[in-house]
């Protein structure tokens, strides 16, 4: 049987996750709406962009 004290340290660890996630995505969807000035002051390419912008949410 599972104690109170670690199920709740397991619901917090996962909320965290997809809290992680929502806001990778969200990072990612910026990232690609950037203009090609704002990229290259940052030392990215269109293309690094395009690529990170493209992986799953779940990816790191």
């Amino acid at each position: 049987m599972t104690s109170p004290g670690g199920a709740r340290r397991f619901v917090e660890r996962a909320f965290g996750e997809v809290l992680g996630m929502i806001e990778r995505h969200r990072q990612r969807r910026s990232l690609a709406a950037l203009d090609d000035h704002l990229l290259r002051d940052v030392g990215l390419s269109r293309t690094d962009a395009r690529r990170e912008a493209e992986k799953a949410f779940w990816q790191q």
